[in-house]
């Protein structure tokens, strides 16, 4: 006890941050990912400036972004990092005692499938529910695999609420915005490749482009050295 009153031990704060880490949901592949440990190889312009964007965004949250677009979408070719780089700054904001949460793109809309299915329990209240009232929530990998109106519906619906509410929401995606140059070539993906607008809609392009900063994450893939960090 100190003149000032009672002062919390920092076991306290250690099973806090143990019990945000685990709502969090951040799957055991990146739950080593950190802004220190991301590699910026030499003359990686485009990576050191999405990474020092993140390293800002993570230290000033909330207020490094306006009122309104207060997430990010990160976007650029496979294996660039722009996973590392979300849970990254989700790691941040736990240690800081802000609720966060990761989301799969492809798994949550398998989850959201699944409801439809009156022989499992799950309910689509309850996929959706955390991930509407969570603080941050991490969506990664936007745009991937087949999507049914009714998913795409729900998925615009979770975005909205969190738009309204101002809760910001992380983003990352392989796909090119349709107001961005193109770059399959430098990607290696095939001239079919569908952008974000092909994939989820213009109406939630849009609102995607409400709620975030669109950053771009250019560099070499880095799946092509096993050493080296995964997207």
């Amino acid at each position: 006890m100190t003149p000032e009153g009672a002062v919390r031990c920092d076991c306290h704060f250690a099973r806090r941050l143990s019990v945000l880490q685990e709502a969090a949901r951040i799957p055991p592949r990146y739950q080593h990912c950190t802004l220190e440990n991301f590699d910026l190889p030499e003359g990686a312009r485009g990576l050191r400036l999405a990474h020092g964007l993140t390293v800002a965004y993570s230290r000033d949250y909330p207020g490094l972004v306006d009122r309104d677009r207060n997430g990010l979408l990160l976007y650029g070719p496979v294996g660039t990092g722009k996973t590392h780089l979300s849970v990254a700054i989700a790691q941040k904001l736990l240690e800081r005692g802000i609720g966060c949460r990761f989301a799969d793109y492809r798994e949550l809309l398998k989850e959201i499938q699944a409801t439809y299915d009156p022989t499992t329990p799950a309910t689509e209240a309850g996929v959706v529910r955390p991930l509407l009232d969570v603080e941050v929530l991490v969506l990664d990998d936007l745009g991937v695999g087949r999507a049914t109106e009714w998913a795409l519906e729900t998925l615009h619906y979770i975005l909205n609420h969190r738009y309204s509410q101002r809760r910001a929401t992380l983003v990352t995606t392989n796909l090119e915005d349709a107001d961005g140059r193109d770059r399959r070539q430098e990607s290696k993906e095939p001239r079919g490749a569908a952008s974000l607008a092909q994939a989820v809609g213009e109406r939630l392009r849009s609102r995607l482009h409400e709620m975030c900063r669109f950053v771009a994450v250019e560099g070499p893939d880095f799946r092509r050295a096993p050493s080296r960090r995964l997207d």
